[in-house]
């Protein structure tokens, strides 16, 4: 039985064609699979056509399909290990963030914060315990050191201080 070399580059064609659908579409490698699978049966088709240098054209063509398979397969497989893992762009992903005043920030007066090279309006999320309710409001001086705890209204940052005020200790180091 002979085989027409059109029917292994229609083959060929349609395996590519395969590939490309695949990374459009959502169908975790089933398309993958079957552009690696067309493109070898078309190499087989055209080897068995007899078409000249078809054993140079086969060995390539098993390249192409198990380098593009890989890759794709490679590709389906990093997505798929990120699913389920905290948000690392946009609000959710600055918080827990370490970040510098600018300004001064205090419970009440917004002031300003640079956190993931950005300028951020900022407020503290509370007043430190050992603040005397008498004294002026708690504020956070210039070049501290804050985390970012959360967002409040209009998208200010609310964070808390790194080393807690006139004590000299550091909140995320133990003792």
């Amino acid at each position: 039985m002979v085989i027409a070399p059109t029917t292994g580059v229609i083959l060929i064609l349609f395996g590519l064609a395969l590939f490309i659908v695949d990374l459009s579409v959502t169908n975790h490698g089933l398309l993958t699979a079957g552009g690696i699978l067309t493109l070898l049966a078309g190499g087989l088709a055209l080897l068995g056509a007899g078409v000249p240098y078809s054993g140079v054209l086969l060995g390539a063509i098993v390249v192409v399909a198990m380098l593009m398979g890989g890759v794709l397969f490679g590709l389906l497989g990093s997505l798929r290990s990120l699913r389920g893992k905290p948000a690392l762009t946009g609000m959710e992903g600055m918080i827990g963030e370490m970040g510098t005043v600018r300004s001064p920030v205090g419970v009440e007066s917004t002031g300003w914060i640079f956190v993931h090279g950005e300028r951020w309006r900022a407020v503290l999320a509370f007043a430190p315990e050992e603040t005397d309710p008498r004294d002026a409001e708690p504020m956070i001086d210039v070049g501290s050191k804050v985390t970012v705890v959360g967002f409040g209204e209009g998208g200010v940052v609310q964070v808390v201080p790194l080393q807690v005020p006139g004590r000299g200790r550091y909140l995320d180091r133990p003792g």
